[in-house]
């Protein structure tokens, strides 16, 4: 190992491509999308594929496996983890257009799906969309602690990111997530490029009665490392750690 105070500074040349890698995210934008609307769909309402191959062939699991039901679009690892058509054609089922996605962001892609009293569409500015999906998830864990000082600040917060579909409202006159869905199927290829843009700083709000099974299953998995009961100790440990 060579002593650092002999080494000429102004001599030292980074390894070729070291930091390439910062000039592209880690994963892509999350976007609003809506199914593709198909002539003769027998399960116009599904979000996976309804396809015999898709879980009698496997096609399923094996997608699921190849991604270590991972997120595609957060990185959220779970066992409830679904089947995203990246291109929103359910009918596609070729490999590459088949990947795991958490269910919160699947939400995104399916909004004229979501049902009627299953979420909103809200404005959130300065916060991404795994944020707000990382955010609603650790909610929705809160709401079903033990603690009831827990489940208050849960529902607070719950309550504070759904208020926010009032601004929604009286800019496009409407939070229903599935008027933004027909909109979407109305866009032509152009159009719906520019979505991102579109649709900027706004976000979907789910309501947690509809992922009661998923927020079991996160508690027993990604969540087991950091129970409830030690949150409060991780909180403060982050906000006076040693400068």
């Amino acid at each position: 190992m060579r002593d650092p105070e002999i080494i000429d500074i102004a001599s030292v040349q980074p390894k070729a491509g070291l930091g390439a890698n910062f000039d592209s995210p880690t994963y892509p934008t999350l976007r609003f999308s809506t199914k593709c609307r198909i002539l003769g769909d027998p399960s116009p309402q599904a979000i996976e594929p309804t396809d015999p191959s898709f879980v009698n062939d496997g096609l399923r699991q094996a997608t699921l496996t190849r991604e270590g039901h991972r997120c595609v679009f957060c990185g959220f690892y779970s066992s409830q983890n679904e089947v995203h058509n990246v291109n929103d054609n359910h009918r596609d089922m070729q490999p590459e257009n088949l990947r795991s996605i958490d269910s919160l962001c699947h939400g995104w892609q399916h909004l004229g799906e979501l049902g009627n009293g299953n979420a909103v569409i809200a404005y959130v500015p300065g916060l991404r969309g795994q944020d707000v999906n990382h955010l609603q998830r650790t909610i929705m864990v809160a709401s079903q602690s033990d603690d009831p000082g827990l489940r208050d600040d849960a529902k607070t917060l719950l309550n504070w990111l759904a208020s926010h579909r009032d601004y929604t409202t009286e800019a496009w006159g409407t939070h229903d997530p599935r008027v933004f869905g027909d909109a979407l199927v109305k866009l032509n290829e152009e159009a719906r490029e520019k979505r991102e843009v579109l649709f900027q700083n706004l976000a979907v709000i789910f309501n947690p009665e509809s992922y009661r099974q998923q927020v079991t299953a996160w508690v027993g998995e990604s969540y087991r490392a950091f129970p409830t009961n030690q949150w409060a100790r991780v909180y403060h440990d982050v906000m006076n750690a040693p400068a």
